[in-house]
């Protein structure tokens, strides 16, 4: 079968798009506030850019034929802005150049900051002039300055080039377990990957997707919505149809009930699109489970628990727990994976993959320490970057899962990041103050885990394999769109942070502080909340696989636990709800038939309530915001 070819114009396109996509997204997300791209697992960014090249080819089918873009080259161009998104994105880099400056910049000699853990930090990975940090941590004098000028330019260029090389080598890393795991996930298990189902019918030209009728009623509807609500922001005259979350924790008041806390009641058209994707019985199992956490609350507040049983302990052992799933049920393969590095022959099943198994397995080991040895050279110790970073890789596998058996809109792990379990086990003196000074760098990382860029590089091997494209093309360009992407990311955050204002910077180096004055002993509850979160996982899958009624599925244990189902338990509720009734009264005819309508509602959303997004960043005013959920 002829393979789809990437070529050097679709990598030249996606270069010249990715700088322009990545200060869209910051200034979209950081400085404005309007909408959020990277806070969910499809970007509308992504897809926005998929339509504008859909509509181009429109234009060039009449024109010369010869130039239309062909489905390799619009799948390579949407990988290379999705994984160059996710670094610009909302938990990932938004998060580290304010970090870095926030020593020197937020350091008083009131919070003695600079004798507490200043002197910890080598030169070459923080910046510690002060002039050049004046201008740009503005939030507090309101001082904007320029990024433009040697003197702010230059104290930012080691620290950048040293954190590039980090960072490129952690998705580096990344991108060779993916080659490891894609065959065993895809075609062995073959699980489902609903969030390339869109992206995938954009770029075919033989999807059928753009003629049912279907799809342009949902589509139609929801596009009133979008330029009425759009309207609404600038003519208060003009009706607006965005329904408000409405929080359904105002009517739990009394003791032990108020520990419900917030629970919202949200309807986005967009989010019962995605979520009508996710297989019946793991939509089913998602918002069951939330319903089992609310209740840990609320046993918690009766029994007198002093600390909250979902965070962050036992989110973290549930994302763990499907790692350690994932692990086991592809134990074989990756049993001869391992034994290709020295036997050869057994490489011959990575002949269509990205890249040779043996290969791959050496840069996962190569990576992994120059990552260990760049933490040691900055002042870590080694254990504690290899722990850090091995916890980190297995939650990022955890959330590669969901994404690729579950398709969750959400998965925000927010604070349950490495750090908290080292501490729990070891306390804070064990692992150490320069230690603890480095991994507060890491925040970036670890704070939540909405753009992690380790799922969409998986869902571009599947989008690839069905597009019938060269995977190690595939991994080339996404390797080109990892270096570029984190480059711009940079430079786009730096240019907004001198023009608005940093603030992010504080908050991690304030908890490392209460770390330094108020030192931690191991934590056996914490350990037990984390022990307890992955058995109970374990448990889940144990019963699934042992008896074929068991309803639940771990991965709707692990989504569940985090900030994203407060606001998309009802949104998980209703189209679990509409696929039953479909199923039950049409079977799998029915449910295939409405799919291109849920899949109109997505689409809407994500171009008008783009474009309405984009003209905000454009005209510098707040505009309408599709995805709030306030």
């Amino acid at each position: 079968m002829r393979q789809t070819q990437i070529t050097w114009r679709a990598v030249l396109i996606a270069l010249v798009l990715i700088p322009f996509n990545s200060f869209w997204i910051v200034y979209m997300e950081t400085v404005h506030y309007i909408a959020h791209s990277t806070n969910f697992s499809l970007l509308f960014h992504a897809i926005f850019n998929l339509t504008l090249l859909l509509m181009l080819n429109g234009v060039l089918r009449r024109i010369s034929p010869r130039l239309v873009l062909r489905q390799g080259e619009l799948v390579a161009i949407y990988v290379m802005l999705c994984i160059a998104g996710t670094l610009a994105g909302h938990s990932m880099m938004q998060i580290l150049p304010p970090t870095l400056a926030a020593p020197v910049g937020f350091a008083t000699p009131e919070n003695d900051w600079k004798n507490l853990f200043g002197h910890h930090y080598p030169d070459w990975l923080i910046v510690t002039d002060t002039k050049a940090l004046t201008g740009y941590m503005a939030t507090a004098t309101k001082q904007p300055a320029t990024l433009y000028i040697e003197a702010h330019i230059r104290p930012w260029i080691v620290p950048v080039i040293a954190w590039t090389a980090l960072i490129c080598a952690f998705m580096f890393v990344m991108l060779c377990i993916n080659a490891i795991i894609r065959k065993q996930w895809t075609e062995r298990e073959r699980l489902t990957y609903p969030l390339t189902q869109l992206p995938y019918e954009m770029a075919n030209p033989r999807s059928r997707l753009f003629k049912s009728r279907l799809l342009w009623i949902s589509f139609t509807v929801v596009t009133i919505i979008n330029i009425l609500n759009g309207l609404h922001t600038f003519y208060p005259v003009v009706p607006s149809l965005q329904l408000r979350a409405y929080n359904l924790g105002n009517f739990f008041t009394t003791k032990p009930w108020d520990a419900i806390g917030y629970m919202a009641l949200l309807v986005r058209p967009f989010l019962l699109g995605l979520i009508f994707l996710v297989p019946l019985d793991i939509a089913f199992s998602c918002w069951v489970f939330f319903f089992f956490w609310k209740a840990q609350l609320v046993l918690g507040e009766a029994w007198g628990f002093q600390k909250r049983p979902e965070f962050p302990e036992q989110s973290a052992g549930a994302y763990i727990a499907l790692c350690v799933i994932a692990v086991w049920t592809g134990r074989h393969h990756f049993s001869r994976v391992i034994r290709s590095v020295w036997d050869r022959r057994l490489a011959g099943d990575s002949e269509k993959e990205a890249l040779p198994y043996n290969v791959a397995v050496y840069g996962v080991i190569a990576g992994f320490l120059f990552i260990v040895v760049f933490c040691w050279q900055a002042g870590m110790t080694w254990w504690g970057a290899a722990i850090f970073f091995a916890l980190l890789l297995m939650t990022n596998i955890g959330v590669t899962r969901i994404r690729a058996e579950v398709g969750s809109p959400v998965h925000d792990l927010h604070f349950a990041g490495p750090e908290i379990l080292m501490l729990d086990a070891f306390g804070t003196r064990r692992v150490g103050p320069r230690t603890l000074s480095i991994i507060s760098l890491f925040w970036f990382l670890t704070r939540a885990h909405y753009s992690d860029p380790m799922p969409h590089q998986l869902e571009g091997f599947r989008i690839a394999d069905r597009s019938r494209m060269n995977q190690r093309r595939v991994f080339a360009v996404m390797l080109i769109a990892i270096v570029v992407g984190t480059v711009i990311a940079f430079w786009a955050l730096l240019d907004a942070g001198y023009k608005h204002g940093a603030s992010w910077g504080g908050e991690p180096l304030g908890r490392l502080n209460r770390w330094l004055i108020y030192p931690m002993h191991p934590d056996m509850y914490g350990i037990g909340y984390f022990s307890f979160g992955l058995l109970f996982g374990l448990f889940v899958m144990f019963m699934r696989v042992r008896f074929l009624w068991w309803p639940l599925h771990p991965a709707g244990y692990a989504v569940s636990s985090t900030y994203g189902m407060r606001d998309t338990w009802f949104m998980f509720f209703t189209a679990w709800l509409i696929k039953w009734i479909l199923l039950k009264a049409g079977g799998m005819k029915a449910h295939r038939a409405a799919i291109p309508f849920f899949l109109g509602m997505v689409f809407a959303d994500f171009t008008i309530g783009a474009c309405w997004a984009l003209l905000g960043v454009l005209l510098n005013v707040r505009t309408y915001g599709f995805t709030a959920w306030w």
